[in-house]
């Protein structure tokens, strides 16, 4: 369902989609799904500042707005020739998965990257599975010009709450989703350092870059196959009977301990 809007100096008549049963608001509503966003190689992201962090040749399938957000739909457009559906304040609710809708959603193609050495430092994430540890290991580990992430059976990097937590870092990043045997092959290849127990202790290591910065998930930890290739095993050290810090910290920490970044 449609309904007709006149807006004044100019009187513009422009459709505003009210019905949930749109094609362009159920596609955007199947693209919480990860077999959805394998099936068509697309993504959502939402959000004020989307364009202005994207990359140039980053393809914009079309974009669903709300009429409070016309002026600044039209700013950004010089970014960007896609197409732009606007909706209702319902509609726009029905989709996000916000408490409070900023009121601006892009569907976007995922970019295309080929597996292969990184050109600096980089991070290897082995079984990350929470969203908000995720999106801030990518958002800091651009901050810190970390410019590669693998990518070893995690969450969905383009899953809407990952996208969100990164708050523009994953378009500063090159991300690889790679098997177990690429990699060992980083792991045999390049300066690699796990984030394990029973390390060194990382606040006095020396960890020179170029560096490949191993993270293992938030219940198990690295697998013994990837820790048994790497170079070293850095420990962060715990006071107060404090077991661990989790994933994001934990990698932060490291990435900053670097010298020569």
């Amino acid at each position: 369902m449609k309904r007709a809007q006149w807006f004044a100096p100019f009187f513009i008549k422009m459709e505003i989609i009210t019905s949930t049963q749109n094609q362009y608001v159920k596609q955007v509503r199947s693209l919480r799904e990860k077999k959805f966003r394998d099936k068509t190689g697309l993504f959502v992201v939402e959000g004020g500042n989307i364009f202005k962090d994207m990359p140039e040749g980053l393809s914009v399938e079309f974009i669903l707005a709300t009429e409070t957000r016309m002026d600044e739909v039209q700013k950004l457009l010089v970014y960007t020739r896609a197409q732009v559906y606007y909706i209702s304040e319902s509609v726009m609710e029905s989709l996000s998965d916000t408490v409070t809708p900023y009121g601006i959603i892009a569907v976007l193609k995922k970019p295309e990257t080929q597996f292969s050495m990184p050109k600096g430092n980089a991070l290897l994430l082995d079984g990350v599975s929470d969203p908000g540890n995720m999106g801030t290991i990518i958002r800091t580990a651009a901050a810190r010009g970390f410019e590669d992430v693998y990518l070893l059976d995690c969450v969905d990097v383009y899953s809407p709450k990952v996208v969100r937590a990164t708050l523009g870092g994953l378009f500063k990043v090159r991300l690889h989703v790679v098997d177990e045997a690429e990699a060992l092959s980083l792991l045999d290849n390049l300066n690699s350092a796990v984030l394990d127990f029973g390390g060194e202790d990382l606040t006095k290591a020396q960890i020179l870059t170029p560096v490949l910065i191993v993270t293992g998930s938030e219940a198990h930890g690295v697998r013994d196959t990837v820790l048994n290739h790497s170079k070293r095993v850095l420990t962060l050290p715990m006071m107060n009977n404090i077991e661990s810090l989790n994933a994001a910290v934990a990698t932060a920490v490291a990435m900053y301990q670097t010298k020569g970044v």
